[in-house]
């Protein structure tokens, strides 16, 4: 005990200094429902335009393979959607199709949406344009020249790391209450446009500098230009850093229920049309869609990765997500016009295989495979 003590002393005076260290060790690994502890701003739906639903909804049983896959992820929504009609849907015992989770970082996809959104109507002006432009604290040397396409790419080439200990990034920008503080106290140590490292503070980046572009903050911007002309049945809530004039945690956070991240699918399936309304150009969601192939760390280029989406192409079958920490997906299999959700509290099916690599044979993977071969004929 008396060994413990000065360390127990050091994580209290480390706590009172940063609440983030607090709170990361009492909250512990974030879960998928709504955290309540955190403040949050409504995202707010219309006129709802109902899903439309197959004449087979239901009708057949989920293969016992996959429900094997869906039982042992603990998973708590699951639907899969074929020619834009809701064919199949299950949800675990306490959660419904209205029922709000954290997609985490299916965010990303919806901020990178939201870009091709600001895009289109001239908020910006191109993506080559410096984010400096719109936000002034980048206004320095090396930050200066970090453009809306570094940040969709996860390129700023910032000195900020995602790590899991209580006091790194993760919990730096999960946890904490001032993110635009963290965000202005990086610097860049690699030329921005020229390395791919995954990292969440880039689309918070973005988000800062893309709110000002457009004149109010993400939350608003999504209930006008997305959230209620795809006609979302259901408000959604996004988490902020601070309830006084807080930010949104745009890298995660998106709290929403499967039949709305639907939606997303189906937007980005039709290549940004929804039934007849173009929301974000075509061309935009092309070059989201498209590898951008730059190098990683170990020089080996990222090929699965376009403007904050997912480009997995497994077996060939061209599928592209949007993705999120514990498996969430937003799938879209264009070849076979299937899209499915899976909200679920892991990704993994025994202790152990968290962390490791299962090249080909992911979770994932194995998803959409399963998927096909219930659905795809």
């Amino acid at each position: 005990m008396q060994k413990l003590f000065p360390l127990l002393v050091g994580m209290c005076l480390i706590a009172a200094c940063n609440p983030y260290f607090a709170r990361s060790i009492f909250l512990n690994d974030p879960g998928v429902k709504v955290e309540k502890t955190m403040p949050l701003r409504q995202v707010k739906n219309g006129t709802t335009r109902p899903l439309s639903v197959s004449d087979n909804y239901n009708k057949s049983a989920i293969p016992d393979s996959l429900r094997y896959l869906l039982n042992k992820s603990r998973t708590v929504a699951f639907l899969v959607l074929k020619e834009d009609r809701l064919l199949c849907e299950w949800y675990a015992k306490g959660y419904s199709d209205s029922s709000l989770t954290n997609p985490f970082s299916v965010t990303k996809s919806i901020v990178s949406i939201l870009t091709g959104v600001a895009l289109k109507e001239g908020k910006i002006k191109s993506l080559e344009e410096p984010i400096c432009n719109y936000y002034p604290p980048y206004r320095k040397e090396g930050l200066n020249t970090i453009t809306f396409k570094d940040l969709l790419r996860m390129s700023s080439g910032v000195n900020y790391r995602d790590n899991l200990n209580p006091a790194g990034g993760t919990a730096r920008i999960y946890y904490g209450n001032n993110i635009p503080k963290l965000i202005n106290s990086f610097k860049v140590v690699k030329q921005p446009g020229t390395e791919f490292r995954y990292k969440n503070c880039d689309p918070e980046i973005l988000t800062l500098a893309l709110q000002n572009a457009v004149g109010m903050n993400m939350s608003d911007y999504a209930s006008q230009k997305l959230w209620q002309p795809i006609g979302a049945a259901h408000p959604a809530e996004w988490s902020i850093d601070n309830p006084k004039n807080g930010v949104e945690r745009s890298y995660c956070c998106f709290h929403t229920d499967a039949r709305d991240l639907s939606r997303i699918g189906i937007l980005y399936e039709h290549q940004g049309n929804w039934f007849g309304k173009q929301i974000v150009d075509t061309a935009y969601v092309k070059a989201s869609l498209t590898p951008h192939n730059l190098p990683r760390e170990n020089g080996k280029q990222q090929t699965h990765n376009g403007y904050l989406w997912w480009l997995r192409d497994v077996d060939g079958l061209g599928d592209f997500a949007a993705d999120g920490l514990k498996g969430q997906y937003v799938c879209v299999i264009p070849s076979k016009h299937l899209i499915f959700v899976r909200l679920g509290k892991r990704d993994w099916l025994k202790h152990g295989q968290r962390f490791k690599a299962q090249k080909g044979n992911s979770f994932y993977s194995n998803m959409v495979r399963q998927v096909v071969k219930a659905w795809g004929s």
